[in-house]
């Protein structure tokens, strides 16, 4: 997730509690926020989830729909990439 100058300090507080409220969930194993040393309004999130049908959840829950909707309200001042892998080991 890459911000404006300016709109970071709008979205971390919902990352933030995507993040504390998605641990919680039966099969999120971690979910790490992390800055950029070198951008403060760069960020990267480090999601595991038991299974495909896990991230499916957790994508219909209160938390992930609060985020995802502030993200979508700022519009262009945000933009996100997703990369999904699949653990091998």
């Amino acid at each position: 997730v890459k911000t404006k100058p300016g709109c970071a300090e709008t979205l971390i507080p919902a990352m933030q509690e995507n993040a504390a409220k998605s641990v919680l969930e039966d099969g999120c194993f971690q979910f790490d926020i992390s800055t950029s040393e070198d951008d403060e309004n760069e960020f990267i999130f480090y999601e595991v989830y038991k299974n495909k049908d896990a991230l499916a959840s957790h994508r219909k829950t209160q938390h992930f729909l609060a985020y995802f909707n502030l993200m979508q309200d700022l519009g262009d001042n945000v933009s996100r990439n997703a990369q999904l892998y699949e653990q091998m080991s």
